[in-house]
């Protein structure tokens, strides 16, 4: 969850690392620091600053130093080991300050390592379990030089690293080596920019994507040896040396910027209607739906299998829900959704028969990951569903489908949950017509309605008025609840999450035909109730409990079809999207549930893109 980021070069490493940094301030902000690396004589300078809170007072410190150094390594927290503070932060120094280290992750066994430091003289200046490892590999260094070895910072830090146990990417930066930064990965995200005669090292492609769109990602295990001029990957048990490929980034860094607009969040709602022009343009052709990682192979693979099961977590978890029901409309197979964290420790039974899809916006999600990983182990066939190219789910699942959305910023996700949803729904449709449940005219309408909806998002999108003036009536409530049946239940749930993420009210998400059974003792003349209404088949069931709701004085706010004035009549506030089939109504219901809980946070003073105790890539368990 924390950002991590590292340059050599010739140029001054500071205002890279900073520009770097302040790309990667989603990953986490309770404190950051940078460690600077400068050529001296009779040996280099080693200079660490660190600061509590956000990156802006890091920034402001930084103003009354100057840093010369051309290597470098900073680091924004999301803390877990420690609480924010100073002393806290990365990077994080060995006794002699010789050794410095960045790290984003956990490891497990830390307080026994500890100890065993201690006692061999070593003093920690912090409470995290980061520290361990740079003192770890100060260890192995000394011993190194004691026993004549030649090994040098690599030999110690594969020392280090084989008796740590977690899960984690380092970056280290050190005098005895000044021309160098060494980094590990292990299942926590890391990627090596090239540059012509510089390199960078990040936890995501944006950090850096200012400076070089050619990427080198690091597969689990292993080391990488980086200078100005060269890159040399290394397995983490033999040192052996890995040739690995460079990919390049398609998409530019002005997509991750915000273009004028006061909040990522705001863009990238806004940004929508192209994401779904952009799934559709790559994977409609002549009228069929097209996956360019699903070969004759997969195909096979698909028409055999008996059960499906949807992993994943927080707002990728609603997108799997709903996939639940777009799978079991198309393909009529049995289907389970289930929280990445309970999958791996409930020994799912899943076998060859079963297709486990782990869906996940960064590829890198901890307990996704662990999911994924049982998965396989069990010998189930799995597909990812992720945006981030090149991640370490993307490239452990035997499929992947990327979902196109570009890179999101906000914390709280918006887009890149439309483009799951919509994703979802073409690989249902895919999979109804490869086991012959869809009939040609079926996958006709189906794809007829697909084709409307770039347009249909942005008349949805043109009701920010009307949302905004809702929120001004209710931005000061401190609770809501939220209610759907059928396909718009999950949207009910992603609704309430985006409440909460971003205002701090309490919001509850729950299936309307259930509030009778506890929710209606909530309600009152001072009570919320967002109710999802759209046409549907439980339609006359949604219009019962809302005027369950009216009739105990509930403040009414309805997301409607178009031209429904019986609900326009019976709400206190009402949004409408574009009639279109019930399959593909959550797409269209979830925006103006985006664009109400923006309104309410910013009438609330809150921060929208960074939300406090949050980060947008959950990479610990």
């Amino acid at each position: 969850m924390c950002g991590i980021v590292g340059y050599i070069g010739p140029k001054k490493a500071l205002p890279i690392l900073m520009n770097s940094l302040g790309r990667l301030e989603y990953r986490g902000y309770d404190s950051s620091g940078i460690a600077v690396l400068a050529n001296g004589v009779p040996e280099s300078v080693l200079t660490v600053v660190k600061e509590k809170g956000k990156l802006s007072r890091l920034r402001d410190k930084l103003q009354r130093q100057e840093l010369n150094g051309f290597a470098g390594i900073g680091h924004t927290r999301w803390a877990t080991h420690g609480e924010p503070s100073e002393r806290n932060a990365h990077p994080h120094l060995d006794c002699t300050r010789k050794i410095a280290l960045v790290h984003n992750g956990i490891i497990e066994n830390y307080a026994e390592l500890k100890s065993r430091l201690s006692a061999k003289g070593h003093r920690f200046q912090s409470d995290t379990d980061t520290e361990v490892a740079v003192h770890l590999v100060e260890h192995h260094c000394a011993e190194g030089l004691k026993s004549g070895k030649k090994d040098g910072v690599l030999g110690a830090f594969q020392k280090a690293v084989s008796e740590m146990e977690g899960f984690f990417a380092f970056v280290l930066l050190s005098v005895y080596e000044p021309g160098a930064i060494y980094v590990f990965k292990r299942s926590n995200p890391l990627v090596i920019g090239i540059g012509d005669g510089e390199n960078f090292v990040a936890s995501d492609a944006p950090a850096v994507l200012s400076y070089t769109n050619r990427m080198i990602y690091l597969d689990d295990n292993e080391f990488a040896r980086v200078t100005a001029k060269a890159v040399e990957v290394r397995r983490a048990d033999t040192l052996a040396l890995v040739r690995k490929a460079v990919t390049r980034i398609s998409w530019t860094i002005s997509q991750a910027e915000k273009a004028g607009f006061p909040h990522f969040m705001l863009k990238e709602i806004h940004e929508q209607p192209q994401v779904v022009e952009t799934i559709l343009k790559e994977k409609l052709r002549a009228g069929k739906i097209w996956f360019d990682s699903i070969d004759q192979r997969v195909e096979s693979r698909l028409k055999k299998i008996e059960k499906i099961h949807l992993v994943s977590c927080g707002t990728a978890y609603h997108a799997g829900l709903v996939a639940n029901y777009m799978i079991g409309e198309c393909a009529r197979l049995p289907v389970e959704a289930t929280v990445s964290s309970e999958f791996r420790y409930e020994d799912p039974i899943v076998g060859p028969k079963d297709l486990v899809i782990l869906i996940t916006q960064s590829g890198e999600t901890a307990d996704t990951l662990a999911a994924l990983r049982e998965a396989k182990l069990k010998g189930a066939f799995t597909l990812g569903i992720v945006n981030v190219v090149g991640s370490t789910i993307a490239r452990e699942s035997d499929c992947v489908i990327y979902t196109h959305a570009g890179p999101e910023i906000g914390v709280a996700s918006t887009k890149a949950y439309l483009a799951q949803l919509l994703t979802l729904a073409l690989f249902s449709i895919y999979i109804g017509k490869v086991r012959g449940q869809l009939s040609p005219g079926q996958m006709r309408e189906y794809i007829r309605w697909l084709q409307k909806l770039p347009g249909q998002v942005r008349e949805t999108l043109a009701q920010q008025s009307r949302i905004k003036q809702c929120a001004r009536l209710l931005f000061e409530k401190k609770n809501f609840l939220y209610l759907g049946r059928g396909f718009n239940f999950p949207t009910a749930l992603e609704g309430a999450l985006k409440l909460k993420e971003i205002t701090y009210s309490h919001a509850h998400g729950y299936p309307a035909g259930e509030m009778k059974h506890g929710p209606i003792a909530l309600i009152d003349s001072n009570q919320p109730v967002i109710c999802l209404s759209p046409a549907s088949k439980t339609y006359d069931k949604m219009v019962s409990n809302i005027q369950e709701i009216r009739a105990r004085q509930g403040i009414i706010v309805s997301v409607a079809t178009r031209g429904d004035a019986e609900m326009e009549k019976i709400s206190r506030a009402t949004f409408f999207i574009p009639r279109t089939l019930e399959i593909f109504s959550p797409i269209l219901t979830v925006i103006p549930l985006q664009l109400f809980a923006y309104f309410v946070a910013v009438l609330n003073k809150r921060d929208v893109d960074q939300p406090r105790n949050l980060a947008k890539s959950v990479t610990v368990e």
